[in-house]
């Protein structure tokens, strides 16, 4: 029986703890690339899933509703449970971060939660605006070549948008945001204080909302909003490698 979402599967052998990726919103798999190599790197397996709308073309998108991006997140962990590892953790980067905190407030027998720069809150009047916009404009040009070019990992980007996917994702942080105080599970932040994409403050919107006894912050400097597509992902990579050596055991 074929699977009910695709994804980048990594299982190096002898691994017995595992991980979800959920990648953000107009990406795709490949922008959890680098963090599934780490993750590799010291036999701990992951699935990067495939969200849904993502990953194949604008139009594409335009057709789904955020519940429709969860659907799939949740097969993704669906997919994960089957290989039955010892330990269970979410990783999840920007909207993926907001779509994480959702899979960790419903899911409370995960082992830990990992949010890079999560987009749980979008300030000014982009939240005003979308709701109408989209019915005036339907899609928003991106220049790929100049939104790429502080990182040094190239990832799959669309040169036009969907208006109507952004506000499917209001809809999805204002989901997001409600479900923070029912996380419980241990808890990794990360943050870069150079994120032109969000304001850096959806970091401390995180911690501070979150319930977990266990969790951490960490701002990092020089980081922009792709932190597994930057250069600075090294420094954020050995604090995540130190959060699973100390708290999860791993």
């Amino acid at each position: 029986m074929a699977p009910l979402v695709s994804g980048v599967e990594t299982r190096p052998e002898g691994a017995t703890s595992a991980f979800l990726l959920v990648h953000g919103f107009c990406a795709a798999p490949d922008e959890v690339q680098t963090l599934g190599t780490f993750l590799a790197d010291k036999k701990i397996a992951s699935f990067a899933v495939e969200v849904a709308g993502h990953n194949k073309t604008p139009e594409a998108l335009a057709e789904t509703e955020w519940t429709d991006w969860y659907q799939s997140v949740r097969h993704g962990l669906e997919i994960v449970r089957s290989w039955k590892p010892d330990k269970i953790l979410v990783a999840g980067l920007s909207a993926g971060g907001a779509q994480s905190v959702l899979l960790a407030s419903e899911q409370p027998d995960l082992d830990g939660l990992v949010l890079l720069a999560p987009a749980l809150r979008h300030y000014g009047l982009l939240p005003r605006l979308v709701p109408l916009l989209k019915h005036i404009m339907k899609y928003r040009s991106v220049d790929v070549e100049r939104a790429q070019r502080v990182y040094d990992v190239k990832r799959t980007k669309y040169d036009r948008e969907p208006v109507s996917a952004y506000h499917e994702l209001l809809k999805l942080q204002k989901r997001a945001r409600s479900a923070l105080s029912r996380v419980t599970i241990p808890t990794l932040i990360l943050q870069g204080k150079e994120d032109k994409t969000i304001d850096p403050k959806n970091g401390e919107l995180a911690y501070e909302g979150i319930a977990s006894a266990v969790k951490e912050l960490h701002m990092i400097d020089e980081a922009e909003h792709v932190i597994t597509c930057h250069y600075t992902r090294h420094e954020a990579y050995r604090i995540l490698g130190e959060f699973l050596s100390t708290e999860i055991g791993i």
